[in-house]
């Protein structure tokens, strides 16, 4: 073990174990040199055996838990290192204590994130965006908005007839609230098709022409000029 050769190690434990079988530490530390190699179930086996042989061994409940995590059972981990800290007596090792909350951590964020996959949304109200657009009231999503307009969010301003940047339209309050209203009210997306500035935004975003966003060199148009049409600042 002390060299990392752990396949011998696990040859010479196995041995052990034939003139002492169930002993707890050979067990244990079988199990050691089974995570070592990533063998976790076989290792998850022996320090179970090494746990109920002899429950106060609290490295093995230690290396039960190491196991059990590695093979993505966190509450499992967790109730195992619970019952070494609890082995230990006076709180438990720093090893033990780490591996305790590393897997409580995990859980905790496993039953949050089952959670959050079970909320419903309200009955009455406009239905959320099938992109994704809207959180709790929130600004949309700037990628399905920058998906709507017919360009990506990235790459600098209007240089080259390119998409500008997303985060810096948004902080206009004018055309975040624009934003807002399209996404919960589809009509006045195409209040807003009708709109020759906007046509010529898409135009010169993904024209005929073209391969994507920018293409034949058109350029944006202004986006002040935009903003301050009425119809639009009427959304």
């Amino acid at each position: 073990m002390a060299k990392k050769d752990y396949p011998s190690a696990i040859e010479y434990y196995t041995q052990a174990l034939r003139i002492v079988p169930d002993n707890p530490i050979y067990l244990s530390n079988r199990a050691a040199a089974y995570s070592s190699t990533a063998q976790y179930e076989k290792a998850i086996l022996d320090a179970q055996v090494a746990v109920d042989t002899d429950p106060s061994y609290a490295k093995a409940w230690s290396r039960l838990g190491h196991a059990r995590f590695a093979k993505g059972d966190a509450r499992g981990a967790m109730e195992a290192y619970k019952a070494g800290i609890e082995a230990e007596g006076n709180g438990g090792s720093q090893i033990t204590r780490n591996g305790y909350e590393t897997a409580k951590r995990k859980v905790d964020e496993e039953e949050s994130g089952a959670q959050a996959g079970n909320i419903t949304p309200p009955s009455s109200g406009p239905s959320p965006s099938p992109r994704g657009a809207a959180a709790g009231g929130g600004m949309p999503d700037l990628s399905s908005l920058a998906g709507m307009l017919g360009g990506g969010g990235g790459g600098g301003g209007g240089a080259g007839g390119g998409m500008p940047d997303l985060s810096s339209i948004m902080s206009n309050p004018m055309f975040a609230q624009m934003a807002q209203n399209l996404m919960s009210n589809p009509s006045l997306m195409q209040n807003m098709m009708n709109n020759p500035l906007v046509r010529d935004m898409l135009d010169s975003v993904g024209g005929d022409d073209g391969e994507g966003p920018g293409a034949g060199g058109r350029s944006m148009p202004d986006m002040s000029s935009l903003l301050a049409d009425p119809s639009i600042a009427e959304m």
